[in-house]
């Protein structure tokens, strides 16, 4: 039996925008809470930013009125925490049984052998690893590469132990991530995009997002992987709506190396290169509607498409000329839009923290300059006052 379709959606996270934007263009009334409450969001919805992060959330949406609610990241780390929610009001998207299954290491990478997919060797401790450089650190309690460090001497070492860090061998290839919509009735892949990881032209860290840009054309074989992967994620894990899914591309190979059980931030470059909304597909494949098989027009491959998230270099307070000309270049539609996440005037955003989403589009060729471009005069009216 179908379960009713919400209209009123009520969406959390560490930031909301993305994935309220998308609800927004698919027609649903929204209300939304995260750390943020930027100015885009606050003027496109009812946006509260939330000072005890994540556990005011459950009061928050207590408060709140909706039909259904749905998070982004990184509340897949506190399952506990989205059960309680669950209990206040219906979720669209997986409870806390199942994200302690998918974020589990152990059991991610038994189950992906088992159904023949590559998962990256694992282990419990750095104890007999090499310090080279060629093992990665995760304490899996992060979003967007937070929490995860090189292997690359004594000192990573022991913050590794420390910190109770698992350690998985380093894959080098393309990073990428794939968007997927699970529901009962099967699966369905979305999209792939490039991630830009670790990008010190935006002032982001070694192992941190730092953006996303596609399409990304993936072979055949490697496109099998990702089919295969979306079922048995579907089966399996039991995992509904939509999902993303972190690899690595290696000799023509997808290697998973994180499944993220909610909306993630390439989700929406996948929108905007597909002309879908994830949002519609994600509610449709928690409410038991049967999730189709796309049906839309053939993407341009020649046009790139694709954000960037930009790091303050150093403390920085937004003034008001700042603050009004990314107002200005901020929309709700995708396309329109050269700027996102906006903040507030008269903020202080500290260094590493996240100020600003910046989208570009050009012909494959192009798309890295035009990015280039962009960040600059963002940067420059950033830091420069004007």
């Amino acid at each position: 039996m179908k379960a009713k379709r919400a209209q009123r959606l009520a969406i959390v996270g560490a930031s909301a925008r993305a994935a309220a934007f998308s609800a927004l263009r698919a027609g649903y009334e929204v209300v939304a809470a995260d750390l943020f409450a930027d100015a885009d969001l606050a003027e496109a919805c009812d946006a509260t930013r939330v000072e005890r992060y994540p556990a005011g959330l459950v009061d928050w949406l207590a408060a709140t009125e909706c039909d259904a609610w749905l998070y982004t990241g990184a509340l897949e780390n506190h399952p506990a925490l989205v059960d309680r929610m669950a209990a206040v009001r219906p979720l669209l998207g997986n409870g806390g049984g199942a994200l302690r299954r998918v974020r589990d290491p152990w059991l991610l990478q038994r189950e992906l052998r088992d159904a023949g997919l590559r998962f990256p060797e694992t282990a419990a401790s750095p104890s007999g690893l090499p310090r080279d450089g060629s093992w990665l650190c995760k304490t899996y309690r992060g979003a967007s590469g937070a929490g995860v460090w090189t292997l690359d001497g004594e000192a990573a070492a022991q913050r590794c132990t420390r910190q109770g860090a698992v350690c998985q061998q380093l894959v080098e290839g393309v990073a990428a991530s794939a968007v997927f919509a699970l529901a009962q009735h099967g699966a369905r892949l979305l999209g792939v995009t490039r991630q830009v990881i670790g990008d010190a032209s935006t002032g982001a860290g070694r192992w941190q997002y730092a953006g996303s840009a596609g399409p990304l054309i993936v072979g055949r074989r490697a496109g099998g992987q990702l089919t295969w992967l979306g079922l048995v994620l579907a089966e399996r894990f039991e995992l509904r709506g939509v999902v993303g899914v972190d690899f690595v591309l290696a000799d023509e190979e997808a290697w998973v190396v994180e499944v993220n059980p909610r909306y993630v931030a390439s989700s929406e470059i996948v929108e905007w290169i597909t002309g879908e909304s994830a949002i519609a597909a994600h509610v449709a494949a928690c409410v038991g509607e049967r999730i189709g098989s796309g049906g839309k027009a053939p993407f341009d491959s020649s046009l790139v498409r694709g954000k960037t998230v930009l790091f303050a270099r150093r403390d920085v307070a937004v003034s008001d000329a700042f603050a009004a000309w990314a107002r200005g270049e901020a929309s709700l539609d995708l396309g329109e839009g050269k700027v996102a996440d906006v903040p507030r005037a008269g903020e202080t955003i500290a260094r590493g923290r996240p100020v600003v989403t910046v989208f570009a589009s050009a012909p494959a060729g192009g798309y890295d300059e035009a990015l280039r471009q962009r960040v600059a005069e963002v940067e420059r009216r950033l830091y420069g006052g004007g």
